[in-house]
């Protein structure tokens, strides 16, 4: 990670050492929390680390100015449970009804890159002063906000059938919005749904007019800290999920 990521580190008993932040110490525990279960030699783990040392760098150059600085960029991160930006159960603050997305903390626009949202480990929040549920219920209301948003924008000149992000907020927070999944799910006189978010970026809800290689496909071709779902979501007013999967193929007939 130092070396792929240019971050200068001195390891110690008690944590790493980040010189250019002022000797900032940051804990092997708070390490082994974001690496999880993933391999501690793997791409997944240096991606959380490099997020975690350069946010811990970041907020001893700000000084005085980094909690303001990251409440300003606070946001709600929606993620499924294994992809490389979420960081497990010390991180999920909430788990959207459905089982597909797990809702904890992020920071948009923060580590030189304006359009995107990355998580807030527990150790970067607790020194910021984001306490767990004490600032969600503000996350919540303003994710809703930005969903509500994101609806009035399909109903006005959505034809091509594609979400995208607002206000910082990428599509799959958006989909924690209850304004936007009922725009969506009776938007057919249904009740239901079928969404595709290979991306962060983008989603596509009118699936009758893509290909339906076209989601793997690019959720392959995709940057991993930026993928979404690999199959597409099943969006009710009150439920993301993800569909079961179909029988064994082959099996059945004689």
């Amino acid at each position: 990670m130092s070396v792929l990521h240019d971050i200068d580190v001195v390891p110690s008993e008690q944590g790493v050492l980040v010189p250019d932040a002022d000797g900032a110490l940051v804990a092997w525990a708070d390490i082994r929390q974001v690496v999880g279960t993933a391999d501690p030699e793997g791409a997944t783990a240096r991606h959380r680390v490099t997020i975690l040392l350069r946010l811990h760098r970041m907020i001893s150059e700000l000084g005085d100015e980094a909690i303001t600085c990251f409440r300003e960029a606070l946001r709600l991160i929606a993620l499924p449970p294994g992809h490389v930006d979420n960081l497990g159960a010390d991180w999920v603050i909430q788990r959207l009804p459905g089982g597909a997305l797990e809702l904890g903390y992020g920071v948009y626009g923060l580590l030189d890159e304006p359009d995107r949202c990355v998580p807030l480990p527990p150790s970067v929040a607790a020194r910021v002063a984001v306490r767990g549920h004490e600032s969600w219920a503000a996350m919540r209301e303003y994710t809703e906000r930005m969903g509500a948003l994101a609806a009035a924008r399909l109903n006005r000149d959505g034809r091509e059938g594609v979400i995208r992000p607002v206000g910082g907020c990428d599509v799959l927070s958006l989909l924690t919005s209850r304004t936007l999944r009922k725009h969506l799910a009776e938007g057919d006189g249904v009740g239901m749904r079928a969404v595709a978010s290979p991306t962060r970026q983008r989603a596509w809800y009118d699936l009758r007019h893509i290909d339906p290689g076209f989601v793997q496909t690019a959720w392959h071709l995709t940057d991993e800290a930026d993928r979404g779902l690999e199959i597409p979501l099943l969006v009710t007013v009150d439920e993301v999920a993800v569909p079961r999967q179909s029988a064994q193929r082959g099996k059945g007939t004689s």
